[in-house]
């Protein structure tokens, strides 16, 4: 069984896997001095931190369609999973 873990020996795959995927990709640095990686085909802009997150956010895009942003009862579904000490209590309210 396979193992990838995010790490620095995974930023150059994801850079290439965004170029096979036929974007052009490119690094901006801010004026804070932090990284913002570009990627951009006629369909779209995407943007992030890293080339990692970039593949990221583009494969979710490619996955989850037009509709990619979580719906209330999907950020439920999750929040109660991962994060059960962020949703309201009864006596919240």
């Amino acid at each position: 069984m396979e193992n990838i873990t995010a790490a620095g020996n995974t930023e150059v795959p994801a850079y290439l896997a965004l170029q096979q995927e036929g974007l052009k990709v490119e690094r901006r640095l801010l004026e804070n001095g932090t990284e913002l990686w570009i990627a951009s085909n006629e369909s779209g802009q995407y943007s992030a931190p890293s080339p990692l997150e970039l593949l990221g956010i583009y494969s979710m895009r490619q996955i989850r369609g037009g509709e990619w942003k979580a719906s209330d009862d999907e950020i439920q579904t999750f929040l109660a999973a991962y994060y059960p000490n962020a949703l309201p209590t009864e006596n919240d309210g």
